[in-house]
């Protein structure tokens, strides 16, 4: 089975039941939901299925406001929305904005969890990007995202496959010029993939872009012939074949560097 149909199958088995409700039973309704929210997130790269599990997150954030467990997973899929390379950048900037929103309201409900901080932070840089880096540091989205990303890596730094590192290593990289460091940048992304989670796709694909940038093109092929290598399904397989997409477009694009 091919994942866009896994992702189908994923959620048109979970809302089979009358009225949508989980088939994983009603004991524990709270579990219920959860599982059924993760395991749509697991088939999110199916398109088709993207936007029924958006209006179903929208749902649920409308009536219970206040559940942290369904703000940070409301601000997750955000996340996953707005980080689609194929959207404008007003598509990208909209939608980070709403995933900082509903990170924060999960911050406020529970400031010593990790997860509220560490989409918040992600999703400020979504949100950045698609504004433009110089817009968004005079808008203060600096500091915003270093105070939720660091909050993020004190709870828990290797949370999401190492991503606190993931994302560390991409803020230091897209800083303009003074503030860039890609030393910096270098230095996190391989704390994770020596320290932490070796098999995360999207810190090559990212530790490549920063080499590559760096006037070291031949390693940047290494990784990225690493990454077109790596099978699917080690870790994350909605997140690694987007990881392996990005992959892609910089292979090509180091290549040309190396002619």
């Amino acid at each position: 089975m091919t994942l866009p149909s896994l992702g189908v199958f994923l959620f048109f088995s979970l809302v089979a039941t009358t009225g949508g409700a989980a088939t994983t039973g009603t004991a524990n309704p709270q579990r219920a939901l959860l599982t059924r929210i993760d395991t749509l997130y697991a088939g999110r790269d199916d398109r088709r299925v993207l936007d029924q599990q958006r209006r179903f997150l929208d749902e649920q954030v409308a009536s219970a406001p206040k559940d942290y467990e369904v703000l940070w997973r409301a601000a997750r899929l955000y996340f996953w929305l707005g980080d689609d390379p194929s959207l404008s950048s007003d598509d990208r900037s909209k939608l980070g904005k709403t995933g900082w929103d509903l990170a924060e309201r999960a911050v406020v409900v529970a400031p010593d969890r990790p997860e509220g901080h560490y989409w918040a932070a992600v999703n400020i840089g979504t949100y950045a990007l698609g504004l433009g880096v110089v817009r968004a540091l005079a808008a203060g989205l600096e500091s915003k995202f270093k105070e939720q990303l660091g909050r993020a890596e004190a709870l828990a730094p290797d949370y999401n496959h190492g991503g606190v590192g993931v994302a560390w290593g991409r803020f230091y990289e897209k800083l303009p010029w003074p503030k860039r460091d890609r030393a910096k940048a270098e230095q996190a992304l391989r704390r994770v993939l020596t320290q932490q989670y070796p098999n995360n796709l999207r810190a090559r694909v990212f530790l490549a872009d920063t080499l590559a940038h760096s006037g070291r093109a031949a390693e940047a092929k290494v990784l990225l012939d690493e990454v077109a290598a790596a099978p699917l399904g080690r870790y994350d397989a909605a997140e690694e074949h987007r990881a392996k997409a990005l992959g892609d477009g910089l292979r090509d694009a180091v290549t040309k560097m190396l002619k």
